[in-house]
């Protein structure tokens, strides 16, 4: 009797630790590659430390000292503008491409629009960046030799986060334009045709079907571009400078990459991690926002 238990409890223990072999590669890299990481990041934006050597402990000093940096709150505003400006028209833009893809006179033709109008999202940011910053040129932009003017968009403060946010838009209105166009798809053609049944046109429909049963897909994609918003990096840098933008038109996460480059590394991750604050507050903010009307 007992040598017939064996082989069973033997059988159910590697059932029962088979799952949790399957799934050790990941466990160990998401210890190794993020929980450690973001442990000893914690760590070392509580001290003075330069990369190399001995760690000086400074406690919330380097915290105090960004809160209380002027550059600091000036990259955050900038990063807000950049945010802002370029997501009303990327939201607007793109639902209402993903709205005429989807009506009957242009469904005949989606093969052609929905790669074109994605197509943005594929070419390389490095690449889109310099272009941005041949079109706004000074002397040989194509803008200001098409206008017959020598406006400096990419030296003047005023005018120099234009390039910036005209690139956002171009670039994001492709990837939302597709989140929006799969989110009308959830979207039952007998709430539309009982719409049409009781006399609504379309503006009515879009108001009062398509845009409330897309909550959801709205609440999904704030919170990723504000997300995406608050990293910018690339595209501030490479098209208004060949190293780092001026201050005046810095994002946020060049006060992470001045202090890394500064030798700082302590301020650099308590950088990092307001910005992880910030980008919480706005995502809980967001979700607050879309909680009642859901």
């Amino acid at each position: 009797m007992t040598q017939t238990l064996k082989p069973r409890k033997r059988n159910r223990s590697q059932r029962q630790i088979a799952p949790y072999l399957f799934i050790l590669p990941f466990l160990l890299s998401f210890l190794a590659f993020f929980l450690i990481p973001v442990v000893y990041s914690v760590v070392i934006s509580l001290m003075k430390y330069k990369g190399y050597g001995t760690m000086r402990y400074v406690g919330f000093d380097n915290y105090r000292r960004l809160l209380t940096y002027g550059a600091m709150w000036n990259s955050l505003l900038n990063t807000l503008q950049y945010f802002v400006f370029a997501m009303i028209p990327v939201m607007i833009v793109s639902f209402l491409l993903a709205v005429m893809v989807r009506s009957r006179v242009m469904s005949r033709y989606q093969k052609i629009y929905k790669p074109l109008i994605f197509l943005p999202q594929v070419c390389a940011v490095v690449a889109s960046a310099l272009v941005f910053k041949v079109i706004f040129g000074t002397n040989v932009g194509a803008i200001n030799q098409v206008l017959g003017t020598s406006i400096n968009f990419l030296g003047d403060t005023k005018l120099m986060k234009l390039p910036v946010i005209t690139m956002l838009i171009w670039r994001n209105t492709g990837w939302y334009f597709i989140i929006f166009l799969s989110g009308l798809t959830t979207i039952s053609e007998d709430l539309t045709e009982a719409a049409k049944i009781d006399g609504a046109n379309s503006v009515q429909t879009l108001f009062r079907i398509t845009i409330p049963v897309m909550k959801p897909i709205f609440k999904l994609t704030f919170i990723t571009y504000a997300i995406g918003a608050f990293k910018l990096y690339t595209e501030p840098n490479l098209i208004l400078s060949k190293d780092e933008a001026p201050l005046a038109v810095a994002p946020f996460v060049n006060m992470i990459t001045t202090n890394i480059n500064g030798g700082n590394l302590g301020m650099a991750c308590a950088a990092g991690w307001i910005l992880v604050v910030l980008i919480m507050f706005l995502t809980i903010m967001q979700m607050g926002m879309f909680k009642e009307e859901q």
